[in-house]
Formats: structure tokens, sequence, C-alpha cells
């Protein structure tokens, strides 16, 4: 079995550029409302969140040198990388997020595979999973998988202000008794993913392995999952199965956490359903607290949250979380970073229409 490990990451979110910014600011909170007041929007946005990122992932992975892709064969490296949605390039026309992989597939020199994956806000999460499966394959030596979200169109705001899932007052209380919904981010996260051969033929530095993952659907509804998170607890128990692990082997969870009323409660007993006894003693954080609410971007950046926390023993805090609701009973690391040593840690993505994701990261 071909293992998947890990050489680069990058990150580009509200809270600034790069993931020593992005990992001190989500470990520390301040008084921030997340948003976006760049004047460059929708498809141009995402192109450039999603050429930050891959930049600093591929740098941080030695792939590439003053610009230019090293130490891999061009048709052996792929891509996976798109947004939630079409992203506007003015208010009358739009493009697919699938042509963001081919433009820095264009930018950066690589020709192998280049596949997009749109799935709501497990997008970043799919896409993980497919550039895995790549390698896994054969397809791929290495895969650049990510996802990005530029702040959304006053059209797309507007029909989840409709929905009721908007906070009341700004700020995300996920998991608290007083949450009222999210707030919009905006951002990207790139994962560089190699074949372990791969990694240490050319002897780069891995940080961890990609050990598990699943995706799955919950067709219950366009806009809700059915009673109880079943099918959320199974596409986790997948992931686990793929790893070969058993649920009290996680030490970490990062939640999906969207502080409205109905996800939290429900994300809530998924997760007594998938860890059963050891569920009580999850080191869990909802960094969308922090972030906002990244949408397509949210998989991708919250699983480099994860494997942070993994390699620095740190998990992030839920920001705001200050009267747990009842129905929310779990640790959620309310407000202050605590330390912990875990050797796997676990992500978890859902969205609107059903898509649900899971992916468990591992120490080396």
């Amino acid at each position: 079995m071909t293992r998947v490990v890990i050489t680069g990451i990058g990150l580009h979110t509200s809270l600034g550029q790069g993931v020593p910014l992005n990992w001190k600011r989500v470990l520390f909170p301040t008084p921030f409302v997340p948003g976006s007041n760049n004047k460059i929007k929708g498809y141009a946005r995402a192109r450039d969140l999603a050429a930050s990122v891959a930049q600093e992932a591929l740098q941080h992975s030695g792939l590439m040198s003053r610009e230019k892709l090293i130490a891999v064969h061009p048709d052996r490296m792929g891509s996976t990388f798109s947004a939630s949605k079409p992203l506007f390039i003015d208010d009358e026309n739009v493009v697919s997020p699938g042509i963001l992989s081919h433009a820095l597939q264009m930018r950066f020199g690589w020709s192998g595979e280049s596949r997009t994956v749109v799935a709501a806000c497990a997008t970043g999460a799919y896409a993980l999973a497919l550039g895995a499966s790549w390698i896994e394959q054969g397809l791929c030596d290495v895969v650049l998988a990510g996802s990005v979200e530029p702040a959304p169109h006053p059209l797309m705001a507007a029909g989840f202000s409709q929905m009721g899932v908007l906070s009341s007052e700004s700020l995300m209380r996920p998991f608290d008794q007083a949450r009222s919904g999210f707030v919009f981010g905006e951002g990207a996260g790139a994962v560089v993913l190699e074949s372990d051969a791969h990694a240490r033929g050319r002897g780069s530095k891995v940080l961890a392995s990609l050990s598990g993952w699943a995706c799955g659907a919950d067709s219950h509804s366009a806009v809700a999952f059915n009673s109880g998170g079943q099918r959320i607890a199974d596409v986790i128990t997948k992931a686990l199965a793929k790893a070969r692990l058993a649920p009290n082997a996680i030490g970490h969870l990062n939640a999906h956490g969207t502080a409205t009323r109905l996800n939290d409660a429900l994300e809530t007993q998924a997760l007594h359903k998938a860890f059963g006894s050891h569920a009580p003693r999850l080191k869990i954080s909802a960094t969308k607290s922090t972030t906002g609410h990244l949408l397509g971007a949210a998989g991708s950046v919250e699983f480099v949250f994860t494997l942070l926390a993994l390699l620095h023993g740190q998990v992030p805090p839920t920001a705001h979380l200050t009267t747990r609701d009842p129905a929310c009973d779990l640790d959620y690391t309310p407000e202050k970073m605590q330390r912990a040593t875990f050797d796997h840690a676990l992500s978890v993505s859902f969205g609107f229409g059903g898509p649900i994701g899971a992916l468990v990261v591992s120490r080396c």
C-alpha cells in the first residue's frame, strides 16, 4: 500500500497571508471580524489567493526554486484545486471553478492529472481525498491539493441570508448556547501530497501522513442532514478504517462548527456516534470562530490547522465559546489554546447538498 505523506502547506485567509501568521492568530484570537476589504473580487481574487498558497506550499516542500518546479517530473505532478461555486468575472459573467487547477498548472509548469470536485463546504476535503487517491493508484508522485473561496458575491450572500444562517452579531460562537450563525471569511489552503517513496527519494522533510480519508453524502435534504448525524458518523468511521485506526486513537478533531443552531447539535450527535465512549476525551476545535466560514476553502484550511495542531501539540481554541449549549456536550476547547500530545487527528467538513469529507492526519 502506497503511503501518502505531506511535505508542504500554504495558507492565506482573512487573518493574513502565510502559515506562521495564520497559526499564531488562530491560537491566540484577537477581537476581529472576518471579511474582505480587498478591491479585487471574484475569479481574479480566487486566482490570486490560489497562487499565493500554492507558491508557499511548493516552496515549503522544496519542490520549487526561483519560481521553477524542481525534483519532480512535470507529467507525474497533478493538481486538484477548486472553489465551491462558479466564480464571477464581473456582474454578468462567471467561470467554472475548475479553471483554477489549469491556471496553477500554467503558472508553475506541471502537466499531470488535473481534475476538480465542487462539493460545497466540503470541497477542500474532497480535493485532498482525490489527490491522495491519485498517488495511491500510481497516477502521480506529487499532487498539489487545496481549495479557495473569495468573499461571496452579493447575490450569493443574499441567498445565505435568506436561509437564516448568518450571525446576527457579526461573530461566530460555535457550540455556544447563544450562537446565531456564521460570518463570511475568505481564503485558501494548499497541501503538497507525495508518495512516501518519492518524498524520501529526493530527501524531503516529511511533515506527516494523510493516513485516512473518506467522502460520502447525505441526500436527506438540500439544506439539512438527517436526524442524529448518522451519515456524518459513517464517513468518519470509513476514514478511520482507511487509516486502520480505532476511534480512541484520535486525540484531536477540527470540527465543521458553523455556529448555526441545527448544525452544531447535529455534529455533536455525529461525533458521539462515531467515537462512542471516546467522544468526551476528544480535544475539539472550531477554527471557523476565528477565520469566519470559508465555504469551499474551509476543508483545506482546516486540514492545515489540524496538521499544525498535531505537529506543535497545540489545540486551537474555539473563540467566543463562553456558555456551552447543553446539546453540545463535548470538549470544544473554549476560548483558550490547550497543549496536548497526540499521534493522530481528524478534520471533518460537510455542506449544503449533503457532501461530507473526513481526513485523518498521522505522525510519521
